[in-house]
């Protein structure tokens, strides 16, 4: 699989678990945005691509903690918001020292970190497996060899 191939992968399995989950919100999710390039260390370190691949990641994983939270469950949102920054960090680092190839193996992980406050540990651990499936679906439907 080339390089740059493995955030297109993250991405689309982002949409696919979305769309699984019956995601239908307009605009950004709670979390969506991040203050991470904007504060101190983190800003002007990776390339505008790298930088477009973190929104991505970010975005997507925030509609996924909203579409398990629902609309009712907004209570945990603080340790959502956390789960989204520490999984940022990890991107960022995975990033910043030439690792892409490395994010899909994290995806299922990231997925349940944003998914325990509100879904609790067996559906969290649920999503982690469908998305660990998803990765597989995706990586190879885009590196058919």
């Amino acid at each position: 699989m080339q390089e740059g191939s493995y955030g297109e992968v993250l991405l689309e399995v982002a949409d696919r678990l979305c769309a699984e989950l019956a995601y239908s919100e307009t605009g950004k999710a709670p979390g969506a945005r991040s203050t991470l390039a904007e504060e101190g260390v983190m800003a002007q370190i990776l390339s505008p691509k790298e930088e477009s691949l973190v929104t991505g990641i970010r975005e997507g994983l925030a509609k996924i903690a909203a579409a398990v939270a629902g609309r009712s469950d907004r209570s945990n949102i603080r340790a959502v918001l956390a789960a989204l920054d520490g999984v940022e960090m990890v991107v960022r680092g995975e990033l910043m020292n030439g690792n892409e190839d490395q994010l899909p193996r994290l995806m299922p992980s990231f997925v349940f970190l944003v998914a325990l406050p509100t879904a609790g540990q067996n559906r969290a651990i649920e999503l982690s497996k469908r998305t660990a499936a998803l990765v597989q679906e995706e990586i190879k439907r885009s590196d058919p060899l």
